[in-house]
């Protein structure tokens, strides 16, 4: 992984020479490998219905990553650079004269994808779901992320979080894409009102999890947090992974009344095995780890009116023999669904700033655990380098909080 290397004086200086307030940014730069520091202009407020935000935290996640380590430069026409990070908490530092709900010092999180204005998804402000594919994406598709001091956008992209949540809410964005993937996986499944002989288990309904068996491919960030929504919810869940008895994942893991499932010990198939042992079937499978091979190989063996949703992306090719044919007649004759889920819209942001906090108190402050390494900004290499098989989630420090 290469990392570049940053004059941090450079800034100050370009703001006595020049009279422009330069600010410290980190991320990609075009026809350069690896992740670098720069320096850019002081965003401003030039909208009414705009707010400049000061970038407290930042979490880095796979996608940063994979970013950097596959040189997966997607930087704006016209642009040399690309600032990233899109997990970010920040507090509001001034508003436009057109901003209602939001107040200097309030303390907000930001999403990360901007709709493409022509589709009816994107004009619903649900941007996640677009039609045409012509959106960019905060710290990750043609659009600056939040790796930096201070950044500006519109109001409706900033969700106000509550005080007692701001050192939490940097886990704002991925736990959003995990309440988008249950969301989907409700609606769909209301498809069947009769799923267990209990009506208040419906799939819609308050108690929907209950009588319910799921399997989570993956214990990352969103693995685990997906199976926290799941665990509140009563949905009996295994996890499955690629790491020893003894890691800190395994022990969130249980903690959260979960089972762990060692996926080097088990095929595919043993794993749907195991997991159908409450009930006899396997109702619902979430997939947050991107490992293609395990991902299609799963299909052969979910159960009958089941629902597969996958949120992890393979960053790497990889050609398989499968019976496809096999694949087709299964999923048709058994009313199976496979659903691919990606990004969030700012319901979800709001779902999970609803759902943190219980989250954090039923699990045993099972977020704060998750938060395995920190960096200030300042120390971008460091963060980019990390070699810990311990490791869960990195943050980045831009303003520490008081």
């Amino acid at each position: 992984m290469v990392v570049g290397t940053y004059n941090f004086e450079a800034v100050g200086e370009l703001a006595l020479s020049t009279g422009v307030s330069g600010m410290l940014a980190v991320g990609m730069m075009r026809g350069k490998q690896g992740v670098h520091a720069f320096e850019i202009p002081r965003p401003e407020i030039k909208q009414a219905d705009e707010v400049l935000v000061r970038v407290k935290e930042v979490g880095v996640d796979g996608t940063d990553f994979n970013m950097v380590k596959h040189n997966l430069q997607d930087i704006a026409e016209g642009h040399n650079q690309i600032v990233m990070g899109h997990e970010m908490v920040g507090v509001v530092a001034e508003v436009g004269g057109g901003v209602e709900s939001l107040t200097p010092g309030d303390i907000v999180v930001m999403t990360v994808r901007r709709g493409c204005g022509i589709c009816q998804p994107c004009g619903h402000n649900q941007s996640d779901m677009c039609m045409t594919g012509l959106y960019t994406e905060r710290g990750i598709h043609k659009r600056d992320g939040f790796f930096t001091e201070f950044v500006v956008d519109q109001e409706q992209y900033a969700a106000k979080v509550p005080g007692d949540l701001a050192k939490l809410a940097v886990f704002t964005e991925p736990l959003s894409i995990a309440e988008k993937g249950i969301e989907q996986i409700r609606i769909i499944q209301s498809r069947l009102p009769w799923a267990c002989p209990h009506p208040e288990h419906k799939f819609l309904a308050q108690g929907w999890g209950n009588c319910k068996t799921a399997l989570v491919v993956g214990a990352g960030p969103l693995g685990l947090l997906a199976t926290a929504l799941l665990r509140l919810s009563q949905v009996v869940t295994d996890v499955a992974d690629i790491v020893p008895e003894d890691s800190l994942k395994v022990h969130l893991v249980r903690d959260m009344g979960a089972s762990y499932i060692d996926a080097r010990k088990k095929t595919p198939k043993e794993m749907v095995n195991l997991c159908c042992r409450a009930t006899g079937t396997l109702d619902i499978i979430f997939e947050a780890a991107g490992a293609a091979a395990t991902a299609l190989e799963l299909i052969n063996y979910i159960s009958r009116s089941s629902i597969y949703v996958m949120t992890g992306i393979p960053s790497e090719e990889l050609f398989m023999q499968v019976d496809a044919a096999q694949i087709i007649r299964q999923i048709v004759r058994y009313n199976q669904v496979v659903v691919g889920s990606v990004n969030s819209n700012r319901s979800h942001f709001e779902m999970a700033l609803k759902d943190m906090p219980e989250i954090n108190s039923r699990f045993g402050g099972m977020l704060n655990e998750m938060i395995t390494h920190r960096f200030p900004l300042s120390d971008y290499q460091k963060a980019f380098a990390l070699k810990d098989s311990g490791h869960i989630k990195t943050v980045i420090e831009v303003e520490p909080w008081k």
